[in-house]
């Protein structure tokens, strides 16, 4: 079976030859099949494609997922056994908060609102899957109750977007692929990025607001893990693209189903929980490496 094996560095240089022996040591890989398919720097990664034929892909896959958790390794690797091309079209969903930018959009509105420490205890447990999402999300809104919202304008204003998001996402709307949220975070953040990029989809929770104020309620049904996963299958279908040319990216608990049901799915700096069973894990890259590899893959 062939596999691809994408090794990535931010700010730093990859000593590809150190990298790989190291990878082919822990993960007893045959060095004699690794055949280098594109290796470069750009966006100020360095980063480099192998080819690998093996038999037990899914031994190693285990044995990689161990590695990456315990970071015996200095640098990004991801094994695929086949990587989406730029060459026709594809979809990329991603969550919002921590994953496309770099805040948790309903901490920064109770910290506005004086509540941050209630909200964030309840975030805490709810990203690291100890919390079932809905019922902690109702909790974490009712604390917001007749709080001002203008506080989402200063929110907004805080809400920078993570390393790489922009590159990525005009990479490959360039490329005629559709682009979108998942979150169960809110579209009155959210939005901000729909607009600048012109997503394709936006598919999150709404806070509910009445004469100014926040009421406590989510409005509509609650974005939980099932929802994104729903979410993807949906721009897929509108799309016509098929499975083989499908992203998803997010670093919680409530993103699992999501990322494992597409062709790529990407921990992005997760939590421990999210590594240990995700497909791919990016610990030491920002979200431009993701377009270096898919344009690895088509050299």
């Amino acid at each position: 079976m062939q596999v691809f094996l994408y090794l990535s560095v931010k700010n730093n240089e990859l000593n590809e030859l150190n990298a790989i022996n190291r990878l082919c040591e822990h993960l007893a890989l045959n060095d004699r099949t690794l055949q280098l398919k594109a290796a470069g720097t750009e966006f100020n990664h360095s980063y480099a494609l192998y080819i690998y034929e093996c038999d037990n892909y899914t031994e190693l896959k285990e044995c990689l997922r161990e590695a990456v958790c315990q970071k015996l390794f200095d640098f990004d690797v991801i094994m695929v056994q086949s990587v989406p091309s730029l060459k026709t079209p594809g979809v990329l969903v991603m969550d919002m908060d921590m994953t496309s930018v770099q805040i948790e959009g309903i901490d920064e509105i109770a910290r506005c609102l004086n509540v941050y420490d209630k909200v964030a205890a309840i975030t805490g447990e709810a990203m690291h899957g100890r919390l079932d999402f809905a019922s902690s999300l109702k909790k974490r809104v009712s604390l917001l109750k007749d709080g001002d919202a203008l506080v989402l304008e200063k929110v907004k204003s805080i809400m920078h977007e993570t390393e790489g998001y922009g590159v990525l996402v005009k990479g490959l709307k360039e490329k005629g692929w559709k682009v979108g949220i998942a979150s169960g975070g809110f579209v009155q953040l959210i939005n901000v990025l729909k607009d600048k990029y012109d997503l394709d989809m936006v598919r999150a929770n709404s806070l509910e607001i009445k004469d100014g104020k926040f009421t406590g309620f989510v409005e509509g049904e609650i974005v939980d893990a099932l929802k994104k996963k729903d979410a993807l299958a949906d721009l897929m279908t509108k799309a016509s693209v098929p499975k083989e040319q499908s992203i998803a990216i997010g670093d919680g608990a409530n993103d699992l189903l999501m990322m494992n049901a597409a062709s790529l799915g990407i921990a992005y700096h997760a939590k421990p929980k999210v590594q240990a069973e995700a497909l791919a894990c990016l610990n030491y890259s920002d979200l431009s490496t993701v377009l270096l590899m898919l344009k690895s893959g088509d050299l």
